[in-house]
């Protein structure tokens, strides 16, 4: 999987990411689209999708919800 994406929001929200806090996902806007690449016949669909991710800082990592569009 690669992906791009976009991630803004109010001053004082970044602060809290850049101090590795965690963050509500209505806080500031995470978004990427991923493409999926894989030789395994049984998930082979993923490399015909578009899809969308919704992210949401944690204390440690980023989470990410993964849409396909349709």
């Amino acid at each position: 999987m690669t992906y791009s994406g976009i991630r803004h929001g109010p001053a004082q929200v970044m602060a809290r990411i850049a101090r590795g806090e965690a963050v509500e996902p209505s806080d500031d806007y995470l978004r990427n689209t991923p493409t999926f690449e894989t030789a395994a016949k049984p998930y082979a669909w993923l490399s015909r999708i578009l899809a969308v991710g919704v992210g949401r800082r944690l204390a440690d990592h980023a989470a990410y919800e993964i849409f396909e569009i349709l």
